[in-house]
């Protein structure tokens, strides 16, 4: 019942957005003549637009790999996909992701799955089967195209109402202003158009918080439940134990500092990925958990033929990472 009631929530959330920008036009379009309709209408316009549904898009600083050049590394992904009930994803890397995301973007709602490099180089076989299972489980098991579209418009509607502060640009040229034009500099100009827009916000932003909190409470309700089944999915891809150490690794980062000390001290690619299988197989004898299969092991070798350009140019910003 929760999921029907979020579901309605969010689409009088798309309604209102969509109504903000066909109002604004309306008013011009009625009384074209007057210059305080073309203020309202185009304010009322840009807030439409400013908080329309996002569609998503591939981050501009992933890199998306054609299949040709990635073969053993699709192949993965696609089978991946395919076991976790969700569509063959196109493949993208990031040189400083720390770790994967499916998700579809564009108005074709492309599938795109993005790799963070510097984790991927860190994983064992069985570890990378892990992370590309629960990034397609997190997919399957979200909030949907219309429920997660209406938190990003509430979410931005209440930073633009509310969160933005004052731009660093214009604070700054107040402030030469004021050292330039000394006692004739306007005193207070700036301060109070911040205060006035403050105010608006104030004024007619609490429905922006109440649909929110409203949103916010009517999926955290089936929250639980769509946790046990993302874990239920990547396990059944990629073993309960694989995905039990995985979120481990993610959560610590432990594998990024040596990593980092490695790339200092102008160590290569090979080096840095032999240290961390041989991390990898400390922790499997340790916790007495089987290795990845042979096949898996073998097709994971050859990904990182695929991939040992992209990787040294991720070597190269590890330092940028924290």
């Amino acid at each position: 019942m929760s999921r029907v009631l979020a579901v309605l929530v969010a689409v009088v959330v798309h309604l209102l957005t969509h109504a903000f920008i066909v109002l604004g036009i309306l008013l011009i379009a009625r009384t074209p003549g007057f210059i305080l309709t073309w203020l309202i209408g185009g304010f009322l316009i840009a807030l439409g637009v400013m908080v329309r549904p996002r569609l998503g898009r591939i981050s501009h600083e992933a890199e998306v790999l054609p299949e040709a050049s990635a073969p053993h590394l699709h192949g993965l992904a696609s089978r991946v996909a395919a076991e976790a009930g969700v569509p063959r994803p196109v493949v993208a890397v990031h040189d400083l992701g720390l770790g994967a995301t499916y998700e579809r973007v564009g108005l074709r709602r492309r599938p795109v799955l993005t790799i963070g490099l510097p984790v991927w180089l860190a994983l064992s076989p069985s570890l990378r089967v892990a992370l590309l299972a629960t990034a397609c489980a997190h997919h399957r098991w979200d909030d949907g195209l219309i429920v997660n579209g209406a938190k990003s418009t509430l979410a931005e509607a209440r930073a633009a109402l509310f969160v933005l502060g004052g731009s660093e640009v214009r604070q700054r040229a107040h402030l030469e202003m004021a050292m330039t034009l000394g006692a004739w500099a306007p005193k207070t100009g700036y301060e109070t158009a911040s205060w006035l827009g403050r105010m608006v916000g104030w004024i007619i932003g609490w429905p922006v918080v109440l649909m929110q909190a409203v949103l916010n409470r009517l999926t955290e309700a089936g929250r639980a439940r769509a946790e046990a089944r993302i874990l239920e999915t990547s396990a059944a891809v990629a073993g309960p134990d694989a995905v039990a150490e995985l979120a481990e690794v993610i959560t610590t980062r432990s594998y990024l500092a040596p990593m980092q000390s490695a790339a200092l001290r102008g160590e290569d690619v090979a080096s840095i990925r032999l240290a961390a299988l041989d991390r990898a197989a400390v922790r499997e004898m340790v916790s007495g958990e089987p290795g990845a299969p042979v096949t898996v092991i073998s097709e994971s070798e050859q990904i990182d033929l695929e991939l040992r350009p992209h990787y040294e140019r991720a070597v190269r910003g590890l330092g940028l990472l924290s």
